[in-house]
Formats: structure tokens, sequence, C-alpha cells
């Protein structure tokens, strides 16, 4: 027994067999064959399910397996013969064969004369604790491919409508078929307005303009299906049907163009010359969905529906107007408000009859609709 004061006394064979961790102690010998073990604790025999018997006089090896990380004692042997603490973690395995996560800290044990005759292992098994950062990086690369899918999404959707999507495993669904109303804006000119900017103008000029516009169609509960060059392509009644969009959809094209109003008058006063903006309306059959390769996919709509939009959206400097709408739009507009009198809402709009659209055999019946001056 060894006496740390009159009244404080340990001994220490006691300490060992009632720790609550593994301790395993080994001769000193690092060359091969190697150590072997001289004594284990109860905690060790808890652990691995070797009992003291089984394991005296062995190598501790024996708790070695085919995925146990060997080059985690490429530094052991420096470090033990030079009178420092090793530590490590690896795979090891118990009596049964059965696999556990192991950390352990081995301590040389130095004579009067300083020659280490013994090494003691304090083991650990950190299964549990290994299991948790395993399951942590997963849910935090899981976030990131989340995080990822909310970016994306929010390009096109407003960010009300993000968070729903993303919590779907599939937040487009399927290739699908349905009606909805598409927008097409368009900057007249603006090749011609591009020449005399310079590029970095050209882009800032376009992202303000794309700033008001994403605004103003998330506030009417559309989804931007992609920006084209200057051009913006808006969809309405996607990803979800609802009971208004060909009416939000106008509701969202009078708002843009309103604000494009106010927007160049600002300019003006600031000296820049106006930007007419042109807009095409049509509501109709379209098909949705993911195209692309599996290195890189996009969510488009494609049909009918659209390439008339975007010749009717083409057609605005033909009618010198700032908008033109497909008489589908008109009809589904009143559809969606039988119990009301639209009168108010369409009377801005001015009926001009058939249009051909060059390429189609039949004509488009459209309204138009100029930003009074």
């Amino acid at each position: 027994m060894r006496k740390f004061g009159p009244k404080f006394e340990i001994e220490p064979a006691a300490v060992l067999e009632a720790a609550a961790e593994s301790i395993l102690i080994t001769t000193a010998d690092l060359d091969a064959p190697g150590p072997s073990i001289v004594y284990v604790n109860p905690a060790f025999e808890r652990m691995t399910g070797w009992s003291r018997a089984d394991v005296l006089g062995k190598s501790p090896r024996i708790l070695q397996g085919p995925k146990t990380d060997l080059q985690i004692f490429n530094d052991l042997r420096e470090k033990l013969r030079s009178g420092n603490i090793w530590e490590g973690q690896t795979v090891n395995y118990k009596r049964d064969g059965s696999e556990f996560w192991m950390e352990w800290s081995l301590v040389p044990l130095k004579d009067e004369r300083g020659e280490i005759y013994q090494y003691v292992a304090i083991q650990r098994d950190v299964s549990a604790r290994v299991e948790a950062e395993r399951r942590l990086r997963e849910a935090q690369a899981a976030e990131r491919i989340a995080e990822r899918a909310r970016a994306n999404l929010a390009r096109y959707f407003s960010p009300k409508l993000v968070e729903t999507l993303a919590a779907k495993d599939q937040p487009l669904g399927a290739v699908r078929r349905q009606n909805l109303a598409v927008l097409f804006a368009d900057i007249v000119g603006f090749t011609r307005l591009s020449e005399t900017l310079e590029p970095e103008q050209v882009i800032e000029l376009l992202r303000e303009i794309h700033g008001w516009m994403e605004k103003a169609i998330f506030k009417w509960d559309g989804s931007i299906e992609g920006y084209i060059g200057d051009a913006v392509l808006a969809i309405f009644g996607f990803p979800e049907t609802g009971k208004m969009d060909a009416t939000n959809a106008l509701s969202c094209a009078y708002e843009l163009l309103t604000t494009a109003g106010h927007w160049n008058q600002e300019r003006t006063d600031k000296g820049s010359s106006p930007v007419q903006i042109g807009m095409g309306l049509h509501y109709g059959p379209v098909v949705l969905g993911d195209v692309g390769t599996e290195d890189y996919v996009e969510f488009t709509v494609i049909g009918d529906t659209v390439n008339i939009a975007s010749r009717l959206q083409q057609a605005t400097r033909a009618f010198d107007c700032d908008l033109v709408v497909g008489q589908a739009l008109i009809n589904a507009i009143e559809a969606e408000n039988q119990d009301k009198n639209t009168d108010r809402f369409l009377e801005r709009l001015q009926h001009h009859g058939d249009f051909t659209i060059r390429g189609r055999s039949q004509p488009v019946e459209i309204w138009t609709w100029a930003l009074p001056t």
C-alpha cells in the first residue's frame, strides 16, 4: 500500500481493479514478437468479452481484425521508446468477433533508473460516439444537399413556396401536362441598347430589371421558369394549379408594366434613357419537367402555349404597345371570375381580333395594352 500522507493511502491494485475504463498492461518488448499482456482489469473483460485467464501472456493484437487500421501504429514505436504517450483510435474486435471502436492511450512505466519496463493501455469503447459523429456528418451532408436544393428552387419560386417544395422527395414531380398561364417579358431594342453600354453596365441593368420583376412575379404566385438573355419566362399555375392563375398572370403583367413606368421615370430624372419592356401573355396546355443529362438537369416548360406567348411578346413591336394577351387567357380569367364582373379588370385592354403567327395554321385572337405616356 502506497502512502500519500498520514491519512491518505492508496492501494494501486485496488484502483486498477475498480477503474471504470479498460486497463491493459504489457511488457516493454517492442521488437518482434512484440509485447505480451501481463494484466487486464475487469473493465477490459466487460468491454472485450475476453477473460483475464484467456489473454495473459498473449499479444494485444488479439483485439485486431480485418477492419483494424494498422497505419495508426506507424508512430507508436518511436513515441513509446522516447517515453511519450501514444494515442489512437480504430476498429477492434471482441472475443465473439463483433466490431467496436476503441480509443486508447499507451503510457510507458519507468523504474527508478528511468528505464521503461511496462506499458499501460487505457482503453475506451467509443462506438457510440463514433456512430453519433457519423450520423452528424450525414445529417450535415444532407443539410448541404437540401440547402443546394432550396437554393435551386429559389431560382424559380417564392421563398414561401420553396420551403414547401424542399420538404418533398420530388419537389417538381414527374413530367406532366397541364393548363397554366405563360408570361414572356423582354427588353425592346436590347441589342441596340447594349451597344451603347459597357458589358458591366448591361449586366447591372439586367439585374436591376430582373430584381423588380421577380418581386412582382412571386407576389402574384408566379414561378420563374428561366432568364433567357434579357427575357424572363414566368408561369402561373405551377407547382400547384390555383383558382386564379390566369387572373394573377394579368395582374402581374399590369404591375410589372406600372413598375416599369415608375422605374423609367426615375431613369429619365437621372438623365438616362427609358427602357421599354414588351410582354406576351397566353393560357393553355404545356408540358413541364426536368430535361438534360445525369450531370446537368434543368426544369423547363414547353408547348404551343409557350411558343404563342413568346410570339405575342414579339408582336408588341408591330402593335406599338407594351402588352399583348391571347384570347385564351381572357377566357380563363372570365371562367375564374364567373360570379364577378371583370369589365373593370379588362377595360385597359384593347381588342385587336385575329393575329396570324408564322408557322401556325390557326390565328390567335389578341388584346393589347399600352402604358399611358
